[in-house]
């Protein structure tokens, strides 16, 4: 689970992309975890909740891999102006909408099961 956060002001890129990453995660509240999917092609996630923002990178990734890839997910989970586009063969999946939807599928399933009188 993340760490509340609730950052004063929205980093700037060039704090995103120049304070040690160490700084960066914790002057930020950032809980910054080790991904249990050790796929080659992935490299890591954010997830932003109510709790705060947690990065999840996968083990064993080089420390530059490691490094870049922490500030790009921090810099999209605060949505920093200017943030640095990924170079190629690097994606980025922005899964809300499916989340969400998952989320609003669950809560009609409860809601039928109440007015049917399941419990």
């Amino acid at each position: 689970m993340g760490i509340t956060v609730s950052p004063p002001v929205k980093p700037s890129v060039d704090f995103v992309m120049d304070a040690p990453l160490q700084q960066l995660v914790d002057e930020l509240g950032i809980d910054l975890v080790e991904a249990g999917i050790t796929e080659p092609g992935f490299t890591g996630y954010v997830y932003v909740d109510r709790d705060g923002v947690t990065v999840a990178l996968p083990p064993n990734r080089s420390e530059l891999e490691h490094d870049c890839m922490a500030r790009y997910l921090i810099g999209t989970a605060f949505r920093v102006d200017g943030l640095p586009p990924l170079p190629e063969p690097f994606q980025v999946s922005d899964m809300t909408a499916d989340v969400n939807r998952a989320h609003r599928s669950q809560a009609d399933e409860a809601l039928r099961r109440v007015r049917g009188g399941a419990v």
